[in-house]
């Protein structure tokens, strides 16, 4: 009751900065650590993982608190879904803006630059079975039966969550989504329905200009990689009290196990349920940012000047 009281009264970037402050809190909140058995039964019976699935996992080890080796996680991931399985990981290696570092002209390696969206994922981009996609600020790191075909177009579509992308991709094979330690505003998914239709989307979520990334891929060859980036505007979003107000849980389910954030997600439920949502002019995004809006060009100036700090 108070916590829907502060978020309806609250300014979102307020309310998220409190939400941060609380989970930091909770981190250092002395809890029974996560035993192996303990997270393998949430995975596969809470999360909903069986053998053969296709699977994009966000996480957070920290936020875990495991008591055993994280170098254990990933082969129990592997053994979930099985040898006919795939896992997917975000692999993104940037920690600031893209346009600066197309800005520097830096070269994106698919083997050997390491990813920034923690240790899971880095895990599993040292796998030699590994395959990573050539798009320069999305790329994605997927093992098993079908990882190659997932992530062998990626850099072939300007948007980063197009239709060559593995978290499009992932819709046409009954993919599933998860999260470990991490909430639902840790989810790239949630992009795919405005880089899918981006003339039809009530927000204009990219800027214009295309930029250009150098990519040098498995065999050594350097090529160029042509992508639109995300607008700052994207900032003025509410990603909590939308999935809370017009997600089913079929599609997105928010859970909490052993005093830790997870959540499961059907990809090709979720995308289709967003689809629905954003030709009735419903998005997770605030209408002071939709096309047309009074407030949108100041909104995005604003925007652009946070960026800059």
């Amino acid at each position: 009751m108070l916590k829907a009281l502060v978020r309806r009264v609250a300014p979102e970037s307020a309310y998220g900065i409190g939400r941060r402050i609380a989970r930091h809190m909770r981190r250092r909140v002395r809890r029974p650590p996560l035993t192996e058995a303990a997270l393998a039964s949430v995975v596969r019976d809470e999360l909903g993982v069986r053998k053969g699935d296709v699977v994009l996992v966000h996480s957070s080890v920290d936020a875990l608190q495991l008591d055993f080796s994280f170098a254990r996680l990933l082969p129990l991931l592997r053994d979930l879904v099985g040898s006919e399985g795939t896992l997917l990981f975000p692999a993104s290696h940037l920690l600031e803006r893209p346009e600066r570092w197309f800005e520097r002209n830096d070269v994106f390696d698919v083997l050997r630059t390491p990813t920034s969206m923690g240790i899971l994922p880095e895990l599993a981009r040292r796998q030699t079975d590994a395959v990573r996609s050539l798009h320069p600020t999305h790329s994605v790191v997927a093992i098993g039966s079908i990882a190659s075909e997932l992530v062998s177009t990626h850099h072939r579509d300007r948007y980063p969550c197009g239709r060559e992308s593995p978290f499009f991709k992932i819709t046409q094979c009954g993919g599933k989504i998860i999260g470990l330690g991490v909430e639902t505003d840790v989810l790239t998914s949630v992009h795919c329905v405005e880089d899918l239709s981006p003339d039809r989307f009530p927000v204009c979520t990219h800027r214009e200009q295309v930029y250009e990334g150098r990519v040098r891929t498995r065999e050594g060859t350097e090529c160029v990689v042509h992508t639109l980036v995300a607008h700052p505007r994207i900032r003025w979003r509410h990603m909590r009290p939308f999935f809370e107000r017009y997600v089913e849980p079929s599609d997105c389910r928010l859970l909490r196990c052993a005093d830790r954030s997870f959540y499961r997600a059907d990809a090709a439920g979720l995308l289709r349920h967003m689809s629905e949502l954003s030709e009735r002019g419903i998005t997770m995004y605030r209408r002071s940012i939709y096309r047309g809006h009074i407030l949108e060009p100041m909104l995005s100036e604003l925007a652009e000047r946070l960026e800059e700090r």
